[in-house]
């Protein structure tokens, strides 16, 4: 857990699984946080919340569990978090930061935005455009998705250490407010986490393939195995070993979330299944014609491709990005997902305001010299004057 303190006081979660229960606990233990409001439909749920110590306060209803909240957590289906967002717009403050969990970011972004089935069933308002103006609800809502969970489920399986050294991901748009992510970026790593900024469709598409792709392969390898069992005594799962285990561990995860999820995700994840189909086709057609080395250099590809993978990261000295603000709309959203989406992480974001004296700025603190340079590079090929200021 991180020593930094809480820009929120009081943390709302909607939702109290797995997740939901791991972010109150994460909650709870950081500086500032004076109150974790857990709020769950099923009284069973929040019954079995309150006897493990997570939470403080436990509400049944989601606009009491929201009303003095300063930042709401949505850890709910990603079927109903739009309609979730639409029920509570009314009865958060202001200023009140929201964002969620899910696997999936477009449609419920769309959904949130006015542009979807929900929002266009409520008619929630667009992003305010005047400066001085409180921002609207949609425009303070910064999708999320932390990547970090397990096969287990429900309230018993929470665990506070969840998000230590996870990336979590968020997906600021164009809309999305400055103050709001500045925020919850603050929020995150404070839970130990390591904030990503990324384009929302992208988003969808990177974890088709590295989440949900895996979940359905898991899933069908377990259903294959089970399938031979019955036709052989269960010879099969007698000899299963650990890297059988290791490559079906997640299809002991919950069916009616992956149903969600994948309907939610549908065209990117058949993108995916398209493109393993194919591979594997053509790993199929060299075993039936023993093409040896062929086969041989596919698995040497993917062995070094697996030592890739990248693993936790020492952080170095922090160096300011410099972006000036006023003379370009939308420049929140850009810099985060375009350093994003380069790999390169935020460790820290602020906003310097504007005065008599200077323009505003936005300060994107990243790890060390060489990726201070690679961030400049980036954002100059896309436009973006910025300058480097060491800290």
């Amino acid at each position: 857990m991180s020593d930094a303190t809480s820009p929120f006081g009081r943390v709302a979660v909607v939702g109290c699984g797995l997740v939901g229960g791991s972010v109150a606990l994460a909650a709870a233990a950081v500086p500032g946080v004076v109150e974790v409001i857990v709020c769950d439909r099923d009284p069973d749920t929040l019954a079995r919340a309150r006897a493990l110590g997570i939470g403080d306060r436990h509400e049944p209803d989601v606009t009491a569990a929201v009303a003095d909240a300063e930042l709401v957590i949505l850890c709910t289906p990603v079927g109903v978090t739009g309609s979730i967002f639409h029920d509570i717009a009314g009865a958060i403050g202001p200023r009140t930061v929201v964002t969620d969990v899910g696997s999936v970011k477009s449609q419920v972004l769309l959904e949130v935005e006015g542009r979807g089935p929900e929002g266009a069933r409520t008619g929630t308002e667009a992003p305010s455009r005047d400066p001085g103006a409180p921002a609207s609800a949609a425009a303070r809502f910064i999708g999320g998705h932390p990547m970090a969970g397990s096969e287990k489920r429900g309230v018993d399986a929470a665990d506070g250490s969840l998000f230590q050294g996870a990336t979590w991901i968020l997906t600021p748009t164009a809309g999305s407010d400055a103050r709001a992510f500045e925020e919850l970026s603050a929020f995150l790593r404070a839970l130990g986490a390591r904030v990503l900024a990324v384009e929302p469709g992208l988003h969808d598409r990177l974890v088709a393939i590295a989440s949900h792709l895996p979940q359905v392969l898991a899933s069908t390898l377990m259903d294959e195995a089970a399938d031979a069992a019955e036709r052989t005594g269960h010879a099969v799962l007698t000899v299963a070993a650990g890297g059988f285990r290791d490559a079906t561990r997640v299809a002991g995860s919950d069916p009616d979330l992956w149903v969600g999820i994948l309907a939610q995700n549908r065209t990117a994840v058949l993108e995916a299944l398209d493109g393993f189909l194919v591979r594997l086709r053509t790993v199929r057609d060299q075993v039936d014609a023993g093409e040896w080395d062929e086969l041989r250099a596919f698995l040497d590809r993917a062995r070094v491709a697996r030592g890739l993978l990248p693993g936790k990261e020492r952080v170095g000295r922090l160096v300011d990005l410099v972006i000036p603000v006023t003379d370009r709309p939308g420049v929140l959203a850009e810099v985060t997902t375009a350093l994003g989406e380069a790999g390169l992480n935020i460790e820290d974001l602020a906003m310097r305001h504007a005065s008599a004296t200077a323009q505003g700025a936005l300060l994107v603190a990243v790890a060390g010299d060489d990726t201070a340079e690679r961030a400049l590079a980036l954002l100059g090929e896309r436009g973006i004057r910025a300058h480097l200021e060491p800290r």
